[in-house]
């Protein structure tokens, strides 16, 4: 019953008719704050002109300042390839100088050996020479009396 209240053809011809109204076509006016197409249009164009120059002025900062970092890059490279051609130069020296060194101290390192070696024979020669001293020094005695009573003999004292 509900259903056939609403479906009545009264009901359906009221429903109709607004549903005409809402559909139907208001009559075109121009608006009062529209100020037209060519106008949206110019606009558009205007907009569109102020981004591409402004495009334009961000793309030259943008490639200047590349190139000043490439600039900087450029100089940072170059100096750092300088101090490694310095650090080798240094390196270098070092060696040479490290190879003169060892080669002074192996020399000296002879040289003490048989600096050494000098002194061991000096030593042993005076070990000697204290150890016999007192045999020696009677046997020389000896030798000098004897030479005195050989003299004493030649010269007729004897």
């Amino acid at each position: 019953t509900r259903l056939k209240k609403f479906y009545t053809p009264e009901l359906l011809e009221m429903h109709t008719h607004q549903q005409r109204e809402l559909n139907r076509p208001k009559k075109y006016a121009k608006s009062a704050g529209a100020g037209g197409a060519i106008e949206l249009i110019m606009k558009v164009i205007e907009d569109a002109e102020a981004a591409e120059k402004q495009l334009e002025m961000s793309e030259q900062n943008l490639q200047d300042n590349y190139a000043s970092f490439v600039k900087s890059t450029s100089a940072t490279i170059q100096a750092d390839r300088d101090a490694i051609a310095e650090k080798n130069e240094q390196a270098a020296a070092a060696q040479a100088e490290k190879s003169e060194t060892e080669g002074a101290q192996l020399s000296n390192k002879m040289g003490l050996e048989e600096l050494n070696s000098l002194l061991q024979a000096h030593h042993t020669d005076c070990d000697w020479l204290l150890k016999y001293f007192d045999l020696r020094q009677k046997a020389r005695q000896d030798e000098i009396d004897s030479i005195t009573d050989a003299k004493a003999v030649l010269s007729g004292a004897g």
